[in-house]
């Protein structure tokens, strides 16, 4: 019990300022599951079942959520895991902001590179836009992302809908 309760305290003294990106960082992370495992010598937890991990107003959903750690036990950081490496969630993965939705297969947010990878059945929706894709790469430090696997014949949709009111015949806002 003491080495969940120091690997959750890991968790969240650490992982809060890492998780900017994810949700805003002055707001606890907050991670509800069926089920949590904890390996001290691999330096991971690991939650299963009906995953929920909300950060401000963001929200990450999923079967499986994994949190890697940089360090040996006892080295550095607080808790002595280090930092977070990397997050990597898997199976119905759903990741909500007040603006965008995005689902796929599996997500694995890399803190080295300040990058989010979304894989398998992309689907990104932002109001009434929407992307489908197989991969989707976002730089959190540059905002610049690509979609698609290049040279592997699956193709990226966009479908985007004009701002206004489209139903009645009315010109789009701005225009």
């Amino acid at each position: 019990m003491r080495s969940l309760l120091t690997a959750l305290a890991a968790l969240i003294l650490t992982g809060a300022p890492a998780l900017a990106q994810i949700g805003d960082s002055d707001q606890p992370l907050d991670i509800e599951s069926d089920h949590v495992e904890v390996f001290d010598s691999e330096n991971r937890i690991v939650w299963t079942g009906r995953v929920i991990a909300v950060q401000g107003e963001s929200t990450i959903r999923a079967q499986r959520l994994e949190a890697f750690f940089t360090g040996l036990p006892g080295e550095g950081g607080t808790g002595g895991w280090g930092d977070i490496e990397r997050i990597v969630a898997t199976r119905d993965v759903l990741y909500v902001t007040p603006t965008q939705r995005a689902r796929g297969d599996r997500g694995i947010y890399d803190l080295a590179s300040e990058t989010i990878t979304l894989t398998g059945d992309v689907v990104i929706n932002q109001g009434d836009d929407v992307i489908t894709t197989n991969r989707f790469v976002t730089d959190l430090v540059s905002g610049n992302s690509t979609f698609g696997e290049a040279g592997d014949g699956e193709r990226v949709r966009v479908v985007i809908t004009p701002a206004g009111d489209n139903e009645t015949g009315g010109e789009p806002e701005g225009r």
